[in-house]
This record gives C-alpha cells, structure tokens and sequence, in this order.
C-alpha cells in the first residue's frame, strides 16, 4: 500500500508539478521519511525528465537521492545508477554553479557512489575547463583523494576555498582521510582550516576532531582534558562523544594493556554455548579450515568447564592451514603438537609438576598487564632451575587448575600461556625466538608482542623485535582465517622509529581486520 507522501509526490508529478514532486521525494527518502523507492526507477526512466522539471532540478535529485540508491538491492542500485547515467546523457545544455546541483559536480558524485574514481574525475576535470567553481574544485580535491593523490587534493581543496573563503567544509573530508591514515598532523591541519573558516555546523566536526589529532600527535593528557570539555559542551555532538571513547581505546594497546579475547569460530561457538546454557555428551563443531591446537585445547577445557565433568569435542575441519599448523622454521622452533590428522592434535610435551603449574599460575591470577607482568616474571623465574624450563612449555598445553574457576577456560588458557612466556623470556630472550620459530599456535601471541613492547620501552631491542615481526609477518596465512594476525597489526605497531607510511598501513590494516 503506497504511503500519503508517496500519493502526494505522485499527484504532484502527474499535475506537472514535477519539480516540487522530485523535491518532495527526494527530501522524505533522505530524511528517512520513507522507505519505498519504487517512484526512483519509473521517474528516471521518464524520456521527459529533463524537459518537464529543468536541468537543475534533475541534478538536484540525482545528487540527493544517491545515499538511497546506496541501500538498494545490488540488483536495483544497479539499474538506478544506469538510469542516472542516462539522464546526464540526455542533458545538453547546462548552467554552472557553485553548488551539488552543478551538473558536472553531481555526475561526479554519482560514479563515486559507483566506486569509479577515475570516471569521477574525468567528468570533474571536464566541468573544471568550463570554469572554476567551489563546488568543482571541491569535488575534484575529494575525488583526487579517492585516488589517493594527496597533493592534487589539496592542491583543488585549498582552490575551492579560496573561490569561498567562508566554505572550508572540504578540509573536513580532507582532514578525515589523513585522520584515517593515523597522520595527526597533517588531519588536525585540515580542522583548523574548518576552524578558521568558523561555520558552526563544519565546526561541530572539526573541533573535538582537531584535539584529538593534537592528543594523539603529543601525549598531552591536557588535550584530553580539553576532549572530554568539549564532549559534555555539546551532549549531541556524536563525533565528540565517539571520539571521546576512541581516546580511551587509542591509549591502551592489545595485549599489552588488556588481553585481547581470541575470535577463532571455535571458540566464538563456545562462548555461545556457555551464555545458552550447559550441555552434555557430545560436541561436534565443523569448520573450513584447519583450527590452532590450542583453540582446540580451550574448547575442550571450557566444555569441562561448562558440564562439570569431561566431554567429547569431536572437529571436524574440510583443508588444513597454509603454511602448516605443526611445522617448525628450524631445529629450535618449539613443538607442543603431535598431528595425527588435522583435526586432533596431541600433546607433544611433558605434564608440568604441580610446582611449575603453581608458579605460572600464581602470575595468571593476577591482573593482566604485559608491564606489570614481565617485571613480575624476574622473581618467579629465578624460583625455577635450568632443568624446569621446559616445563614451562608444558604449562602451556597443560594449564594449571584455577582457584575459584571464575575466568572461562579458554581465557584462562591464553592467560597461563602469556604468564609462560614472560617468565621465560625472564630466564632467556632466546626463548621468544624459539617460540616464533615454533609451530604456529597461540603462544606466537605473547611471544612477538613481548618482543615488540621490549622494543618499544628500549630501542636496542627493535633490530631483534623487528626481525621476529618480519617472520611472523611471513607465516601470515593469506588464504585463510589467521588466528595471530590482527595481534600482529597491534604489536608490529609499537616497533619504534619507522616512517609514517609504516603505521598507516598498520593502521588500515587493523581496521579492515576489525571490520571483519
């Protein structure tokens, strides 16, 4: 049944009312008003368009109905971009001007919705020869930056606020593609263009993103101070608000100041069975491919966990890793896994004594940071002989039994093994070499990001943190899920004094892992 606004748009249309018609749809689909495109593809299929509501009008529509277009169906999006491109074909005559209804600024527009940047720009540079407006620099600048050639951007941005000087609302997105690449200086740059400009809506955007440039640029816990004003300024300013929480996330690192919970399917598939309830008998789970021994070891030990007694875990993966699972880089990489299949590996180590679980464990229970836990991990280490070293290794598949079992299993269990390392690494750093040479498993984890943490605190470390980042970089699966890789994004980050060009490709790669 067809909405009174959409009645209303009809009957406008139908009277020849049509430009007040695209106004009327357009403005209820951008405000969210309404929902039923369906009038989208029977106007832009009308050979009269242009004629019946003007070139202006038609580039105003085209221009504020692309975010709906961007909602539909790839089917229909599909056709609705065609559709667009059909009306702009049929637009002979145009008149310039400075804003979205030019008709070069919105075709522009329309093939970057299409994610065809090199179209977009083509179509600017032609309306740029026409003549320079803000609205044609602007664009031109955006689009440069979709293509990532940041001089040209900024070259055409700074063009189109110097036709407007009170328009600077492009330095906004300017700012926003350097604050995505993690370059503060450059981002918090473009704000203070916006601030300067002083229009209070691009302003509303640009300040608590300026502070938050300047926080992350210089440390100064003023500049957080100064974030957390403007936030309580200004309670519906979601930018303010949001990077307020940013500011407390950037300033604690994974698995250095919190541990980071493990996201393998498995593993996922267990925390869901403990929050639906306990079970009994046995748990089959299936996977495309081949899951780490020690995500296999948690599952086994929270199922004992979750039921009270021991259960069958029955795996069932289709293709093994690539690069293997249980191969070593060298003779003194660590084995804990014997592999009869893929889909259950066996200890290959010794069970600790009571003695050295103890030790591990007593560390474990404590709250996690890789700081307080590493400087901690001295003392225990000098309670252990030479002889008990490997044992450490063997706490590792075989965690000790918690004191009141309030954490979950398969936490506890990564908590044990990071508990390990740092003790190790206590006793000798060669360890944490022996362990990235090792099988791929999760002690890999507290292995290079203590490796890297080291070179962070002390420079004369980041050579040897360096060379170990590059070899787990290398055993990186790039045809599966790899369980270690966005803790390697975190880690590799804290190597010191590499380009900016380093961090923001570490940066973009954690997010694009976090977005999954």
């Amino acid at each position: 049944m067809r909405s009174e606004i959409v009645k209303k748009a009809e009957h406008l249309y139908e009277t020849g009312k049509v430009p007040e018609a695209l106004r009327c749809y357009a403005t209820a689909l951008w405000r969210g008003e309404e929902d039923d495109t369906g009038l989208l593809e029977v106007w832009l299929s009308d050979r009269d368009l242009v004629a019946r509501a003007g070139e202006q009008e038609v580039c105003l529509f085209i221009a504020s109905i692309l975010f709906t277009i961007d909602r539909c169906e790839e089917a229909l999006r599909e056709r609705l971009w065609a559709l667009c491109h059909d009306v702009f074909d049929r637009i002979t005559e145009c008149t310039d001007r400075a804003d979205n209804s030019d008709r070069y600024v919105a075709e522009c527009n329309l093939y970057r919705h299409e994610k065809k940047p090199e179209k977009a720009l083509e179509v600017i540079l032609k309306g740029l020869e026409r003549g320079g407006t803000t609205s044609r620099y602007t664009f031109a600048g955006l689009t440069y930056l979709d293509l990532e050639r940041e001089e040209e951007a900024e070259r055409y941005i700074a063009l189109g606020v110097e036709s407007d000087p009170g328009n600077a609302a492009a330095y906004n997105d300017l700012g926003d593609y350097y604050f995505s690449r993690r370059r503060w200086r450059k981002a918090g740059e473009c704000y203070d263009k916006v601030l300067e400009a002083g229009d209070y809506n691009d302003c509303g955007w640009a300040e608590p993103s300026q502070i938050f440039c300047c926080f992350m640029e210089d440390g100064e816990p003023y500049e957080l101070e100064r974030l957390v004003l403007c936030a309580a300024a200004d309670a519906g300013n979601a930018r303010a608000q949001e990077l307020c929480r940013m500011a407390a996330f950037e300033t604690l690192t994974p698995n250095v100041d919190y541990l980071e919970p493990s996201s393998e399917s498995i593993i996922n598939a267990v925390r869901s069975m403990r929050e639906n309830g306990t079970t009994s008998g046995v748990v089959r789970c299936a996977t495309t491919c081949q899951e780490s021994a020690s995500s296999i070891n948690a599952v086994r030990l929270a199922i004992e966990q979750i039921c009270g007694k021991p259960s069958a875990f029955e795996l069932s993966s289709s293709r093994a890793q690539n690069p293997p699972l249980d191969e070593t880089l060298d003779e003194e990489g660590i084995v804990l896994w014997r592999y009869p299949d893929i889909n259950t590996p066996l200890p290959a180590v010794e069970r600790p004594s009571d003695y050295v679980g103890g030790i591990v464990a007593e560390l474990a229970e404590t709250d996690f940071s890789l700081k307080s836990w590493y400087e901690a991990a001295e003392q225990y280490a000098e309670k252990l002989s030479g002889a008990q070293r490997d044992e450490l290794y063997g706490v590792m598949v075989y965690p000790p039994r918690q004191k009141d079992g309030r954490i979950p299993a398969e936490e506890w269990l990564a908590l044990v093994q990071f508990a390990a390392v740092c003790i190790l690494a206590r006793i000798s750093l060669h360890e944490i070499d022996r362990i990235c040479k090792g099988q791929i498993d999760w002690p890999l984890i507290p292995a290079f990001t203590l490796a890297a943490w080291l070179s962070a605190r002390d420079a004369s470390y980041a050579q040897w943190a360096e060379e170990i980042l590059n070899m787990v970089r290398s055993r990186i699966s790039r045809e599966n899920y790899c369980f270690f890789e966005y803790a390697y994004t975190c880690a590799a980050y804290l190597l010191p004094g590499k380009d900016e060009s380093y961090y923001a490709e570490l940066w973009r790669w954690r997010q694009s892992l976090k977005e999954g």
